[in-house]
C-alpha cells in the first residue's frame, strides 16, 4: 500500500499529536493517505500519543506494522500539545512539515491546499478555520482571543490556535516550545523574521469523544500571551516594558499625594482617607517595577552572548549557507 521513504528524501511531514482519539485514528490515516498520494511527494506521518489512557497507541501500532510511512511516540504521561509537537517536530525529517489534531475537525484533504500557499513565499501558513462548527461561547471565545493575540503580537491572521499549520523546516529549526506556547507560533515566528501567512480551511463539528481542553486554557493563554509580549517585544530591552507601567503607576501615586497634600493644607484630615493609602501604594510599586526593569537589563548586559537574531543567508569566500 505504501511506498520506502528514506530518511533523506523525505519531503513531507506531517506531526499528528493525540490525546484519546482511538476512534478516529483509523480513518484519519486513511484520509492522509488519500490526500498526499497525488502530491508524488515522499512523506512520512508522525504520531505523537501524549499519554492517551485509551487503545490510542495500539491503534498506532497496527497502522506502524502496515506501513513504513508511519512512526509512533508515545509519553508516558499527559505533557501537553506543546510537549508532542516539540518531539514531533524533532522527529521529522521532511523540508516541509505538517501539523494536524487529530479528531477530525480540521480535514487532511485541505493539507495539498496549505503547502500550494507555501509557493508564495512564506514560510508558515496557518489554517484558518472561516466557518468554525464550535459552540457558540467557543467561538466568541476564540475570536476574542485571536484579535487580542493580533493586537499585541502585530501579526495579522484569523486564527493562531488552528492545528492545521504548514511549515518550512527551518522555521521549526529555529523554534523552541514549552508551556502552551504552540498556540503562538506564528507569533514567534514572524518576530524572527518569517513570513506568516493564512488560508481558509474547511471546519467539522467533533464526531468522536470530546474535546481535552476546557476553560482554563484561557487562563493559561492570557499568561502565554504575556509571555510571547516579553519575548518577542522586550528581550533585549525590559526596561521599555518595566519602566513604562512602573512610570505610569508613579505618575498616578504622584498626582494622588498631590491631591492629599493640598488637601491636608486646606485644612482638611487625610489620615483616615483610603485614597491616601492609593497614592503612595502606586508610588511604591511603580518604583519597584522600574527596579525590575533595571535588573533585567543588567541580566540581558550579562547574557549578551545569547544571539537574538536569526541567519537566512550567508556569503564568504569558502561557502554559502542557507538556513
Amino acid at each position: 500500500m505504501s511506498k520506502t521513504c528514506e530518511k533523506n528524501k523525505v519531503k513531507l511531514s506531517v506531526v499528528i499529536p493525540l490525546y484519546n482519539e482511538e476512534k478516529s485514528l483509523e480513518e484519519l490515516y486513511n484520509r492522509i493517505i488519500l490526500s498526499l498520494q497525488p502530491l508524488s511527494e515522499s512523506f512520512e506521518l508522525i504520531f505523537v500519543d501524549d499519554g492517551s489512557t485509551d487503545n490510542s497507541f495500539s491503534v498506532l501500532r497496527e497502522l506502524y506494522k502496515r506501513d513504513n510511512q508511519v512512526k509512533a511516540i508515545r509519553f508516558r504521561r499527559n505533557f501537553g500539545k506543546a510537549a508532542a509537537l516539540s518531539v514531533g517536530f524533532k522527529e521529522a525529517q521532511g523540508e516541509i512539515i505538517v501539523t494536524l489534531d487529530a479528531d477530525l475537525q480540521d480535514l487532511p484533504e485541505e493539507i495539498p491546499a496549505l503547502i500550494k500557499k507555501m509557493d508564495e513565499g512564506y514560510d508558515l501558513v496557518s489554517g484558518w478555520k472561516f466557518k468554525r462548527k464550535d459552540p457558540f461561547f467557543k467561538k466568541i471565545a476564540s475570536r476574542l482571543f485571536n484579535s487580542v493575540t493580533s493586537f499585541y503580537t502585530g501579526v495579522k491572521i484569523h486564527d493562531f490556535n488552528c492545528g492545521l499549520k504548514c511549515y518550512r523546516r527551518e522555521v521549526i529549526e529555529e523554534i523552541e516550545l514549552y508551556g502552551e506556547l504552540h498556540r503562538y507560533i506564528p507569533a514567534i515566528a514572524n518576530w524572527k523574521g518569517f513570513k506568516v501567512g493564512e488560508e481558509k480551511v474547511n471546519h467539522q463539528p467533533r464526531v468522536h469523544g470530546k474535546s481535552k481542553f476546557g476553560s482554563e486554557r484561557y487562563l493559561r493563554g492570557l499568561f502565554d500571551l504575556l509571555t510571547v509580549i516579553m519575548l518577542t517585544k522586550y528581550p533585549q530591552k525590559p526596561l521599555h516594558f518595566f519602566g513604562l507601567l512602573g512610570t505610569i503607576l508613579s505618575i498616578a501615586g504622584l498626582a494622588i499625594n498631590i491631591y492629599m497634600v493640598a488637601l491636608r493644607l486646606s485644612g482638611k484630615w487625610i489620615s483616615n482617607r483610603p485614597l491616601l493609602l492609593l497614592g503612595i501604594l502606586l508610588l511604591i510599586l511603580g518604583v519597584q517595577f522600574i527596579f525590575f526593569g533595571l535588573m533585567g537589563e543588567l541580566i540581558v548586559f550579562s547574557s549578551q552572548k545569547d544571539i537574538l537574531y536569526v541567519v537566512k543567508e550567508k556569503l564568504d569566500s569558502n561557502q554559502t549557507i542557507h538556513q
